[in-house]
């Protein structure tokens, strides 16, 4: 029998848990009203019925690409008002729910919010990628998948976020947690190359403008040369200045630091790196630009300064019980920048190259002469077996690397650091700042490739 005292706390976790189940249904569904909102505003109400939705334009932005950036920014406020906003009540969820007995946040007989938190954002994106993954399935059956049904969509990505915060267990969580770090490297590498290929399409822009008949001067040089020199420069100063505040920062206590002689090498390298790419691009490259030499150069030295960032120890790293600083906004504003760059890159990919057999899929002038003559009819109801959508498929797969990219930069890669050293996780910290080590190798060699590939083979057409 039940002992009145036991039943009445029973009775009061299961009504604190009801509770809080209802008022997180509560802000997701308001939340996905206002989703729902922007989508029609966007989009058209055609588009969330069924219709497709790209317009008239090649490049124009339906439903799914707004869709799409609007899941993501999502998933950053709830990921945020986990981390601050329900510290709480994730407390009490981990005390009741089942899907949170076996957290690895328990310190004691306490929880560590931030944790919890951490857990919270991680479980937000399982669903996401989860959502992403069922899209990219979609667009691989059906060309209309990607701009149609966005009502029916947000129900079952409102299903997925339910299925994750209360019913997948934690030890799960936990597992998933190393699948979203590598994705998001994998993420952190298309951004390198962003950052090279955007500079190189500024500087090669500038310089075109440039050569116009009329171009203005100042003291008989062209303004837009002026402009590229002193952005380069900027860049170039920035780049120096980091590298000497890291050198000067980290390690805090070289003597009690035992990761000091890899934080040091670390630092080396970034500036070996920056001296024989901007080396190799002035002195031997035809091809290069100081623009793009000094973006790597300080995005690199911005790289170096996140890895070491995440070594988990007080006395390597001044900073670690910092819980967020500039450099998340940063991230968050480049994965966003990118995301827009890299859905026009998805489209192009998947719209002229077939995988299978490697061939142009763009019609000629005259079919598209034809075409025009032509009006087209409406778009027939989704079928199923229609040959699929690449360009859809290949953007729902970016969105679920960028989504795991974005929670790894709020939630630290998953590394608490609330409660100090005694709630750390070294392995997750060191593993992080190996994958943002490697990831900035990766993207030195990469430039480096992009100026010495010209040299080795002449008689390739690198543009």
């Amino acid at each position: 029998m039940i002992a009145p005292a036991a039943g009445a706390a029973a009775a009061a976790g299961t009504g604190y848990s009801l509770g809080l189940c209802g008022m997180l249904s509560g802000i997701c569904s308001a939340i996905s009203c206002a989703f729902s909102a922007l989508v029609a505003c966007f989009t058209g109400a055609r588009c969330c019925s069924g219709g497709a939705c790209a317009g008239n334009g090649k490049d124009a932005w339906g439903a799914g690409k707004v869709g799409s950036m609007l899941v993501v920014v999502y998933a950053v406020a709830m990921s945020f008002l986990f981390l601050y906003g329900l510290e709480d009540q994730l407390h009490h969820l981990a005390e009741h729910a089942k899907a949170w007995e076996n957290t690895s946040c328990k310190l004691g007989d306490d929880y560590d919010a931030e944790c919890l938190g951490q857990e919270g954002v991680f479980r937000i994106n399982l669903a996401v990628v989860a959502f992403f993954a069922s899209n990219w399935l979609g667009c691989k059956l059906s060309k209309q998948w990607h701009n149609a049904l966005w009502i029916v969509k947000m129900v079952f990505f409102l299903g997925y976020c339910a299925i994750t915060l209360f019913w997948i267990p934690s030890p799960f969580v936990d597992d998933y947690v190393w699948a979203s770090r590598v994705m998001a490297a994998l993420y952190a590498v298309a951004l390198m190359v962003f950052i090279i290929e955007f500079a190189y399409e500024v500087n090669d822009w500038m310089v075109d403008q440039s050569g116009d008949w009329g171009a203005p001067t100042t003291c008989g040089l062209d303004d837009n040369l002026i402009v590229l020199l002193c952005i380069s420069f900027v860049l170039f100063a920035a780049t120096l200045a980091g590298i000497v505040c890291l050198f000067v920062f980290f390690p805090k206590d070289p003597d009690a630091c035992e990761a000091g002689q890899a934080i040091t090498a670390f630092i080396s390298m970034t500036l070996v790196f920056c001296v024989a790419c901007t080396a190799t691009q002035l002195v031997f490259s035809e091809s290069g630009n100081l623009l793009t030499s000094s973006a790597v150069c300080a995005y690199g030295t911005y790289l170096a300064y996140t890895a070491i960032r995440k070594q988990p120890s007080s006395e390597c790293n001044p900073f670690w019980e910092h819980k967020h600083d500039w450099m998340t906004w940063v991230s968050l504003i480049l994965a966003f920048i990118s995301l827009i760059w890299m859905s026009k890159t998805a489209e192009d990919v998947g719209n002229t190259i077939d995988p299978e057999l490697g061939v142009e899929l763009v019609p000629s002038d005259d079919e598209e002469k034809n075409e025009d003559k032509s009006e087209s009819p409406p778009p027939a109801p989704i079928d199923c077996l229609d040959g699929g959508d690449r360009a859809g498929a290949t953007f729902n797969l970016i969105m679920a690397l960028a989504a795991c990219y974005v929670a790894c930069t709020i939630a630290n890669w998953g590394a608490s650091t609330n409660q100090g050293d005694t709630m750390s996780k070294p392995l997750a910290g060191r593993a992080s700042m190996w994958m943002q080590i490697v990831a900035q190798w990766a993207m030195f060699l990469l430039y480096e490739w992009t100026l010495v590939a010209p040299l080795i083979f002449p008689d390739r057409d690198w543009v």
